[in-house]
């Protein structure tokens, strides 16, 4: 009997062995699978290899490769799974030449079947990998768009631009905001509360990507006014609103947003400032306090406020009230604007970074901003910055500041 005639005789028992042994030894993706269509499969791969074996013909193998790639691909096979399965093909039917021949016909059957299953096994790995990598791609190019899109949203977050805010006479408002990856855990925002007053707030939550940013996006919205917050209807008084503390606003935050919920540390500044008289209050969640820098150059840190949110409570939550005048300007920002090292491993530093800003005070607040923006690219000397840097400024002006 010649390598041909076993092949034909024992191929319907190779191939119910082969599925047999597939379903029962290689893994939970081939258990898995219903032994019929087990056997379908390595009916087909036994007909693909006498094809080669035989004929030299490797029409039917790169076919199937290109059959069984899509599937186990598609299964969440590994490579090595398939491989393992290929190469069960051949301690299946060695055992069977060993006893039906002898000598040198069965070196020339053992030589024909290794190069038909190393050939095999090679032009799938290589098909299975590159089939891999173009999923990846794929899935890479899907998930960037997707972080784009989410970018957009973080920045239709931001403060509207000058033209489309509401016309505020006594206030110069600019900011700056540049996330190390595409979507970051900062946000920002001016909310008008009223004609007179207007919130301020940023919001500082640990980590990059989705997950801190799906925590932004959900605490500016709890900010939002209309949704009772920052600002309390009261029916029947006149008027029929409560502008809401600031201590307040961040002891509900603690409640609605509670470390076991998120596992995210988050720090929030929120302060309010009557556009009328010429006055601030504010509360700070542990967020890098924001600078009060007056105009002849000298400057008071906002520190007055509790922890971090989602404590429960441990501390209330400290207020003060400041009194501006015209020229002042009021400063907010992350830690990602000072703790960023250079190429040569020097910190830039909360120093650094203070001395920067009483040394900018006479300059109107955008361009104070810009400078700010230029001296930490200047200092990080090309190196990527590992934080998200976020700036609001606010500038008080001569018009119509009412003394209280």
């Amino acid at each position: 009997m010649n390598l041909t005639e076993i092949l034909k005789k024992y191929g319907d028992q190779v191939a119910r062995q082969w599925a047999q042994r597939l379903h029962e030894e290689v893994s939970n993706g081939y258990s898995n699978r219903p032994l019929d269509e087990l056997l379908a499969t390595t009916s087909q791969a036994g007909e693909a290899n006498f094809a080669a074996i035989v004929h030299g013909d490797y029409s039917k193998v790169d076919a199937f490769i290109v059959k069984v790639c899509k599937l186990r691909l598609e299964g969440g096979f590994s490579l090595s799974e398939v491989q393992q399965a290929f190469e069960m093909y051949r301690t299946i039917l060695i055992p069977i030449l060993v006893k039906e021949l002898k000598g040198d016909d069965l070196l020339v059957a053992l030589q024909s079947l290794n190069a038909c299953l190393s050939r095999t096994i090679f032009a799938f790995s290589d098909y299975f990998l590159n089939m891999a990598n173009a999923k990846l791609i794929e899935k890479q190019k899907k998930l960037d768009e997707d972080l784009k899109a989410a970018a957009g949203i973080q920045q239709c977050l931001l403060p509207q631009k000058q033209d489309k805010r509401p016309k505020v006479e006594n206030l110069e408002i600019e900011w700056k905001f540049t996330p190390s990856e595409t979507i970051g855990g900062d946000i920002f925002n001016v909310i008008h509360l009223d004609e007179d007053h207007l919130g301020f707030y940023m919001i500082d939550v640990s980590g990059h990507g989705v997950p801190p940013a799906l925590v932004t996006f959900s605490i500016s919205q709890t900010l939002q006014p209309q949704m009772g917050y920052t600002v309390r209807k009261k029916p029947g008084f006149s008027p029929d609103y409560e502008i809401v503390p600031p201590g307040e606003v961040l002891q509900a935050l603690d409640s609605e947003y509670p470390w076991e919920r998120f596992e995210k540390f988050l720090t929030v500044i929120y302060l309010i400032v009557d556009t009328r008289h010429g006055r601030l209050i504010y509360s700070n969640a542990a967020h890098p306090p924001p600078i009060l820098l007056h105009a002849d150059g000298t400057f008071e840190m906002l520190e007055k406020g509790g922890t971090i949110i989602g404590l429960g409570g441990i501390l209330p939550f400290e207020e003060e009230e400041k009194a501006v005048s015209a020229g002042d300007k009021i400063l907010l920002y992350t830690d990602g604007v000072f703790e960023f090292s250079n190429s040569k491993g020097e910190l830039f530093g909360e120093k650094r970074f203070h001395d920067l800003v009483k040394s900018l005070h006479g300059l109107p607040i955008g361009t104070l901003l810009d400078e700010i923006v230029h001296s930490i690219e200047s200092f990080a000397q090309g190196e990527k910055l590992q934080d998200d840097v976020s700036l609001l400024g606010i500038e008080f002006k001569e018009r119509n500041i009412i003394p209280k």
